[in-house]
């Protein structure tokens, strides 16, 4: 796990960490700007561009763009592939100060050539900008993760100007777009192909409007290592990866039997949905639960036997959706399994709410709650405090806001913190899912490294409690935060993979049950087991 710093926690964690090891500043920006010009290399090869123009501002960002110059001038002078360099100073050269000014003052001196050129001529700019058969690779290196407040009028036109040539430009930004501050607002940005983050990965490039301006992001090494940060991350938020997994936890003995190899009971569906029980039930096997058993109101089960061969089907007494009439007999199921998961396709009327809130009051089982399981609770959240963190919710980020009767957009705006709290609060482990989802026991934030926006389908969800409620039933001995978060990048995992066969749309969600165990084994194949 690699850790995620809010922009203003950064730059004090650099500070301490320069203190700590006595490392000068100079020396950081120059591995930052030195690493980075060779991925701006190699993506002025790949995209094909004829130019590059670095657009430098006045603080420590332009200071990385100016030693990204210099070697990209390098990298031009000494391979077989020639690039006109333009420096595009934003400001006056006399705003420049420390280590940003010591590397202006080498950049000048070694352009000096008809094809690398310094200036602040808007004309130039303009000129560049209109060249035919041009295609230009902007680096953004005006304002880095210091920046607050707007962006001024200047470089927000310059931004508009640049932003017109959408078929003419690839654009690389130092660190983060100039002018993110928030990832809820990324108004007057340049959007960005590619972000390069220097040292950490940081949580406006990562999220909602700032994700969708700092496209793919690369990480650098700046010259401290990246573990060496986490001394420093008080705030406990990790990029999760697929060495965090836990998948080893559930490899099977070799003398197992079904039943000691995960026995998960799911209570699920309604009328109409019945292919939400469905995709929990066929992903939860496919996960690697031994047995399981899937609780379903009675009038669903001719048309579940039918679709579930391997699945047990259970009918309980209702015509249409879960009540307290079956109570005895779930009683049963729980009693026996090792995990439950509650929700997915259930509906909302008050007897299955009332009958859900019933279960998790009587049981300390392991539980996943998902779906309509969860609006359950709204206005009942005490039920679901523990003494033992026991339960795992699962809600996408409109479930989650009205559960704690506040607006989506109120969420968006302090979403790790308010999850955080809410985790810590009633003692769960929630899985918010989001683009990315994060995971949070209430002490350590962990956030998904898979999954893209092909995921966006009717079901996806479902597949995806059924895979953590599964791995729930085959761990005894590991914390659920964890297990959770193996859930969900194994989840994210099989959508990469879908994605790069079919692209952003087409995917359904069950397409992504299919492709559970090969990728589950891809990743234990990883650990060399």
């Amino acid at each position: 796990m690699k850790s995620v710093f809010y922009n203003t926690d950064v730059l004090d964690a650099e500070k301490k960490l320069m203190e700590k090891f006595k490392i000068p500043s100079v020396l950081l920006m120059e591995n930052a700007g030195a690493n980075s010009a060779k991925i701006i290399w190699d993506f002025f090869i790949s995209e094909k561009c004829s130019r590059i123009v670095i657009l430098a501002g006045k603080g420590n960002n332009a200071g990385d763009g100016f030693v990204a110059a210099r070697c990209l001038l390098n990298y031009s002078l000494n391979q077989d592939d020639f690039a006109p360099i333009c420096l595009f100073m934003c400001y006056p050269t006399d705003t420049l100060k420390g280590d940003a000014l010591t590397n202006y003052n080498i950049a000048k001196e070694l352009f000096k050539s008809d094809y690398y050129e310094i200036t602040s001529d808007s004309e130039r700019l303009n000129n560049i900008l209109d060249s035919e058969n041009e295609k230009i690779l902007f680096v953004d290196a005006v304002f880095g993760i210091g920046f607050s407040g707007e962006l001024d009028n200047y470089i927000k036109n310059i931004f508009a100007d640049i932003t017109q040539y959408s078929n003419k430009k690839f654009v690389i930004a130092l660190d983060t777009p100039s002018g993110l501050n928030s990832w809820s607002s990324s108004e007057g940005c340049l959007k960005a192909d590619v972000t390069i983050s220097m040292g950490v990965w940081k949580l406006n490039t990562m999220f909602y409007e700032g994700r969708n301006v700092s496209g793919e992001i690369k990480l650098v090494d700046i010259g401290l290592p990246c573990e060496k940060f986490d001394e420093f991350n008080l705030k406990s938020i990790y990029q999760f990866e697929q060495e965090d997994t836990c998948f080893e936890e559930a490899v099977r003995d070799k003398n197992s039997h079904k039943y000691n190899n995960g026995k998960l009971f799911i209570l699920a569906g309604s009328e109409g949905f019945s292919g939400a029980a469905y995709l929990s039930a066929q992903s939860a096997l496919r996960t690697g639960s031994g047995a399981v058993i899937l609780g379903i109101p009675e009038s669903l089960n001719p048309s579940m036997e039918a679709k579930t061969t391997e699945v047990i089907t259970l009918p309980l007494k209702s015509e249409k959706y879960l009540t307290n009439d079956s109570f005895d007999i779930v009683t049963k199921k729980i009693e026996w399994c090792d995990a439950v998961l509650l929700g997915p396709g259930i509906g909302r009327e008050s007897v299955t709410m009332s009958f859900i809130r019933s279960v998790i009051k009587k049981f300390n089982n392991n539980f996943v709650i998902d779906a309509d399981g969860i609006f359950a609770f709204k206005d009942n959240l005490d039920l679901l405090k523990k003494e033992k963190c026991s339960i795992i919710l699962t809600p996408h980020t409109g479930e989650f806001a009205n559960l704690l009767g506040i607006t989506t957009d109120e969420l968006k705006q302090d979403f790790i913190n308010i999850a955080k709290k809410f985790a810590s609060d009633y003692n769960v482990v929630l899985v918010l899912k989001n683009s990315p989802t994060i995971i949070t026991d209430g002490n350590i934030v962990f956030i998904n490294s898979t999954g893209r926006e092909n995921l966006a389908t009717i079901g996806s969800g479902d597949v995806l409690s059924g895979i953590i409620s599964s791995l729930v039933s085959q761990m005894n001995d590991v914390p659920l935060i964890n297990i959770a978060s193996s859930g969900v990048f194994l989840h994210g995992y099989c959508g990469d993979k879908l994605y790069a066969m079919n692209g952003c749309s087409g995917t359904i969600a069950g397409d992504l049950i299919q492709l559970i165990p090969s990728s589950k084994n891809e990743i234990l194949k990883s650990y060399n087991i």
